[in-house]
C-alpha cells in the first residue's frame, strides 16, 4: 500500500487505528498518510527521520480547503506521534487554523418580493400528492426565517406552545448547542402567525406542530423545506448559476446571514454599533459570542454596495497611502 521508506510504520500505524477508532478516522488517516508516502516517494526520500524541512513543503502542497489541509495534517501529527514513541526522530507541525471560505449569497430586496410571491402561490405537481396545508406551511416558514433569523431545524420543530401571542415571542427550544432562547416577534409577522394557526385548527392544541409533516406526530422536515425552496428559487430565476461541488448558492440558510446584515443596519442607524463587547445579536441568535456572529457577516460587496460604500467611507484615512519609490532600471 505504501512505497516510501516509512512504509511499514505506516502500515503498522494504520492497523493500530483500525482497531482504536471509527471506519471514517481510519479513512481519513489512510487518505493523509498516502499523501505523505507519495511525496516522500517522488522525492525519493532516504533517511528515517521525518524533519520540518520536509513537512513544510508537503503541507504546503496538499490541494483543498483549508479544513481538508488541517485534518489531514491532524492525522500525520498522530503518525508523528507514533514515530516519537518508536525513536524515530519526527517534528509535529502545528496544526493549520481552518478558515471559514464560504460566501453566502445575499438576496435582493426584489428577489425577496419575488420568493414570497411564488412562495404564496405554489401549487401541488399532482393532486393529493403533498403534504396537508402546503401552500400555507412554505410561505409561513419563509417569512419566520426571514423576519426571526431562525435556523432551519429549530424552525420546523417549532409548536403551538412556543408561541406567544400576548407577549409577542418565540420559544425555541430544540436548538443547535442546546442553547433554548426567547426571540420576539414583529407585530405584523404576529398577526399573520395567528391567522396561520387558527386556519390550522391548532390555536387550542400547544402540543401540535406550527408545520405538520406527512405523518401524525412528525413535523415538516429540513429535506422538504429545502427541496420546496429550491422550485421556487428556479421560479423566481434566482441564481440558477452552475455551481461547484462546494458552492452552496442561494438557500434557505442564506435568509439567516441576510437577517444578521440588516440587524446589524439597524443597530448602527439608531446609533447602537456592534463591536465586540456587544453580545446582543450573539444571544439572540443562539451563538456563543460575537466572534461565531461573525461568520455571518462574510457576503459580497457587489450584492450589497451600500454596505460596503458604508465601510470604505469609515475606514477613510486609517489606512495611510505608502508611496512606493520608482527606481530606474
Amino acid at each position: 500500500m505504501f512505497k516510501s521508506i516509512f512504509a511499514d510504520e505506516m502500515e503498522a500505524y494504520l492497523a493500530l487505528k483500525t482497531f482504536s477508532v471509527s471506519d471514517p478516522v481510519v479513512s481519513l488517516t489512510k487518505r493523509a498518510l498516502s499523501s505523505l508516502d507519495q511525496y516522500l516517494a517522488e522525492i525519493d526520500f532516504p533517511q528515517k527521520e521525518l524533519t520540518e524541512d520536509i513537512l513544510t513543503p508537503w503541507i504546503s502542497s496538499i490541494p483543498g480547503k483549508s479544513k481538508t489541509i488541517n485534518e489531514k495534517v491532524g492525522a500525520v501529527r498522530g503518525f508523528v506521534k507514533y514515530l516519537d514513541s518508536l525513536g524515530i526522530p519526527a517534528f509535529l507541525p502545528e496544526s493549520p487554523k481552518v478558515k471559514s471560505e464560504y460566501i453566502p449569497y445575499i438576496y435582493s430586496e426584489a428577489e425577496i418580493q419575488k420568493i414570497m410571491h411564488y412562495a404564496d402561490n405554489l401549487s401541488p405537481r399532482k393532486p393529493g400528492s403533498c403534504s396537508p396545508f402546503l401552500q400555507l406551511k412554505i410561505p409561513m416558514a419563509l417569512r419566520i426565517l426571514y423576519g426571526c433569523g431562525t435556523r432551519l431545524g429549530e424552525t420546523m420543530a417549532l409548536q403551538r406552545k412556543d408561541v406567544c401571542f400576548k407577549e409577542g415571542t418565540l420559544f425555541l427550544r430544540k436548538t443547535k448547542f442546546s442553547k433554548e432562547r426567547l426571540i420576539p416577534i414583529h407585530d405584523s409577522l404576529l398577526e399573520i402567525l395567528k391567522r396561520y394557526c387558527l386556519t390550522l385548527g391548532i390555536m387550542d392544541n400547544p402540543e401540535a406542530y406550527l408545520f405538520p409533516g406527512d405523518k401524525p406526530g412528525r413535523h415538516y422536515t429540513k429535506r422538504q423545506m429545502d427541496a420546496w425552496f429550491a422550485e421556487i428559487l428556479k421560479l423566481a430565476n434566482i441564481d440558477q448559476r452552475d455551481k461547484s461541488p462546494n458552492d452552496r448558492g442561494a438557500c434557505l440558510h442564506c435568509f439567516r446571514h441576510l437577517f444578521v446584515l440588516k440587524s446589524m443596519q439597524q443597530l448602527e442607524a439608531v446609533g447602537h454599533p456592534v463591536d465586540i463587547n456587544d453580545l446582543l445579536l450573539p444571544t439572540y441568535l443562539g451563538h456563543k459570542c460575537l466572534i461565531d456572529t461573525d461568520q455571518y457577516m462574510r457576503f459580497s460587496g457587489t450584492q450589497v454596495p451600500g454596505t460596503m460604500d458604508a465601510f470604505e467611507a469609515f475606514t477613510t484615512g486609517l489606512i495611510p497611502e505608502v508611496e512606493v519609490p520608482y527606481e530606474e532600471e
